[in-house]
């Protein structure tokens, strides 16, 4: 078809040109023979030839509009974005090929280039919303949603295997860091200049939570915190710990980030709970429930905000694991004994409060140096955290006292897909799957909106991802 005709030409009859195009290429493909072989074939068969002709039609359909496209946009030189000279053309019908998610094509467009700066542009390429990769935008959006979830090969397959076509592993991983890449430059971005006001919260209480496991980055094991915010209420659930009446969470929230100290990781929190509505004036609430890592509680100030008020919550099932730890040493562990004496001290934790803990433990009487070294820890901790165990105050409340959504986003976020057998990882690679992922996991729309940002106009190649790395260590 000729397409430099088509751009003078009215959208009628550019449709009918088309569907011209398209009722050769099915007469071509779907030959007497090629119906006689099929329709003696089971049903898979016939499918998969289906497809194929599907994507035969699909590629040339998206060659021909982009080209239309092309031609009917042409504009004057543009002006270099390092130095702000015009370039001059170099090319006027430079071809590019793209693999698709309807099928593969290719497509010309002008390029210009720049004699001071030495750089290569093509307009209608970040027009497209097109960058260095050969996916388009819609495969690139397919195949990180696949790779986020499982391991480059296994997306490759499912890929394959969905859209009837052949990707492979490399291409899959060049998109995925290239997009996670660029997911972080934007939260950095973000994170910098918070002048936006946040946007209203689902509710006026949000809860919210800090961890950190480990994942093998850069040839050892380093931690990787992660972050989670949510709305709480109206909603209600049963607890089945405590066979109470609590509010539910709603609309979380993730971030992660490899191999990071707390300090360096806070911006990131809280630029998470400020997408969550952090520092808006509807919010009443922040109600902030972790274990008992010093990190964390020494940082839950930095969550503070006029009017609203912050409650802190130590992890229940962080405290019962103390309180064993400490009847393991005095009656031997999961003895009869130490159940005896743990079952009263933990119903009157949730009755009464922790008094009745500090009691108990005051009420002990160590023989041995073990014995005194876990008693002299599990008094010091629980006594550090009181304010934090205030259990039948935070239930008649209806507020969580156990930390399950912070644990729960340890494994989904980071352990179901970076601790793999036998992964490992560069930092920038984990983050970058790590980016993709929280944006894919949460709510609120926040994979989509990444996407309708065109990212990959921005998408670096991976060796440049790498040599920045490289220069920044």
């Amino acid at each position: 078809m000729n397409v430099s005709h088509l751009a003078l030409e009215d959208n009628h009859t550019i449709t009918q040109r088309i569907l011209d195009e398209v009722r050769d290429i099915l007469l071509e493909s779907l030959t007497a023979d090629l119906i006689t072989e099929l329709v003696d074939r089971d049903m898979d068969a016939m499918e998969q030839a289906t497809q194929h002709l599907l994507r035969l039609v699909g590629g040339r359909l998206m060659a021909t509009l982009v080209e239309v496209s092309v031609l009917r946009h042409v504009g004057p030189p543009p002006n270099c974005a390092q130095c702000n000279r015009p370039m001059r053309l170099v090319d006027r019908r430079r071809e590019r090929k793209m693999h698709g998610l309807v099928g593969d094509f290719a497509y010309s467009r002008p390029y210009f280039h720049c004699r001071a700066c030495g750089d290569g542009l093509a307009p209608d390429d970040e027009r497209f919303g097109v960058g260095a990769l050969s996916y388009t935008p819609a495969l690139s959006r397919v195949a990180a949603a696949q790779a986020v979830d499982v391991p480059f090969e296994r997306a490759a397959r499912k890929l394959s295997e969905t859209l009837g076509a052949d990707f492979c592993e490399a291409d899959v991983y060049r998109a995925v860091e290239s997009l996670g890449a660029v997911a972080e430059t934007e939260i950095q971005a973000e994170m910098a200049t918070p002048a936006a006001p946040p946007p209203a919260p689902d509710g006026d209480t949000l809860v919210m939570g800090m961890d950190g496991t480990t994942s093998h980055i850069e040839g050892a094991w380093h931690e990787v915190k992660v972050g989670v915010v949510g709305t709480l209420g109206p909603e209600t659930k049963r607890d089945p710990t405590t066979d109470r009446e609590l509010f539910a969470v709603k609309n979380p929230m993730y971030c992660a980030a490899a191999n990071t100290e707390a300090d360096a990781f806070m911006p990131r929190f809280l630029w998470l709970a400020r997408q969550a509505g952090q520092g808006h004036p509807a919010l009443r609430r922040v109600v902030f429930i972790n274990d008992g890592g010093p990190w964390i509680w020494t940082r839950a100030s930095q969550l503070d905000q006029e009017g609203v008020e912050r409650i802190e919550i130590l992890d229940y099932f962080h405290v019962t694991e103390h309180v064993w730890r400490v009847a393991g040493a005095f009656f031997g562990p999961q003895s009869l004994d130490a159940h005896a004496w743990v079952r009263p001290v933990l119903e009157n934790l949730l009755d009464h409060g922790p008094e009745p803990l500090l009691q108990a433990l005051n009420a002990l009487r160590p023989r041995t140096k073990d014995q005194k070294d876990e008693l002299r820890k599990a008094t010091g901790y629980f006594s550090d955290h009181r304010e934090h165990m205030r259990y039948p105050q935070y239930m008649d409340m209806k507020l969580p006292i156990a930390s399950g959504i912070v644990e729960a986003t340890c494994r989904s976020v980071v352990c179901q897909r970076t601790k793999g057998a036998g992964m490992r990882w560069s930092r920038m690679g984990a983050q970058a799957v790590l980016n993709l992922r929280c944006f894919y996991l949460s709510s609120h729309d926040r994979w989509r909106n990444f996407f309708d940002h065109r990212p990959l106009r921005n998408a670096p190649r991976v060796a440049l991802i790498r040599r920045d790395a490289q220069d920044a260590a």
